[in-house]
């Protein structure tokens, strides 16, 4: 008795397929990648006091609009630096947009960074960035330390993006690009900061992480899915071959 294997084979051949095709596809949603704050990127206190941060964007759909996720994190102290902090409170993060795009608080829940600021200057660091979020204070630039996050603590913010007619994966795209080539920068206010440097402030410029990877491209991608299929059906005539 002749067993005809070919549908199971095929059929197996298709799953897999499927279950690579999907998961190249769910690639072509945006890709968070991560901005380091570091003296090493430009600081106010010479070789800076050693306060560090991490802030990954993330950005997704929101209906026609887009939504960037903010998180924030203070790193002070988790690493040697030559500034020497053991810990700092992270009291603002100013960063520019894409142009043409605006941006707007979407949600603060669970966060202390509830104060939204717009054309923020960081005296003695960078002025002109685009926006900035911080814990209540009376301005970006002065106030106390309450509320700010301390070594290992982090805090998320969204922000919806209007005016944009990229995808969420382009728009991410674009902004790692700029924070890359410079045209987009980010900056973080820093307090009391704790170590050799007991009870001063800091502010300090983020750059592109090492690890830091371009989004890829919807096109390619879709290529990629493409030839994936031709695969399968080359799959299935071989298998009808066979049987023949």
């Amino acid at each position: 008795m002749k067993t005809n294997f070919a549908q199971p084979l095929t059929a197996c051949i298709a799953t897999a397929g499927l279950v690579v095709a999907s998961s190249l596809l769910t690639a072509t949603q945006a890709q968070a990648f991560s901005l380091s704050v570091a003296p090493e990127y430009g600081t106010t206190n010479g070789i800076g006091t050693g306060a560090t941060a991490t802030l990954d964007f993330n950005v997704v759909q929101s209906g026609a609009d887009l939504l960037l996720n903010l998180g924030i994190t203070n790193t002070t102290g988790t690493q040697a630096t030559a500034g020497g902090a053991t810990n700092s409170s992270l009291v603002g993060v100013a960063f520019d947009v894409l142009t043409g795009v605006t941006a707007s608080v979407k949600s603060t829940a669970g966060s202390n960074f509830t104060a939204f600021w717009n054309n923020v200057d960081i005296s003695g660091l960078h002025n002109g960035f685009d926006y900035g979020i911080s814990t209540p204070r009376n301005s970006f630039n002065g106030g106390n330390a309450n509320g700010g996050l301390y070594k290992n603590q982090s805090s998320l913010v969204s922000f919806l993006l209007t005016g944009s007619s990229l995808s969420a994966a382009q728009a991410e795209s674009a902004f790692l690009t700029g924070f890359q080539n410079g045209t987009l920068k980010a900056g973080v206010r820093f307090q009391q900061v704790a170590g050799s440097n007991v009870g001063k402030s800091d502010k300090v410029m983020a750059g592109v992480s090492a690890d830091a990877e371009p989004v890829p491209e919807p096109t390619t991608i879709a290529g990629m899915v493409m030839g994936l299929g031709s695969l399968v059906a080359a799959r299935r005539k071989q298998a009808k071959k066979a049987l023949a």
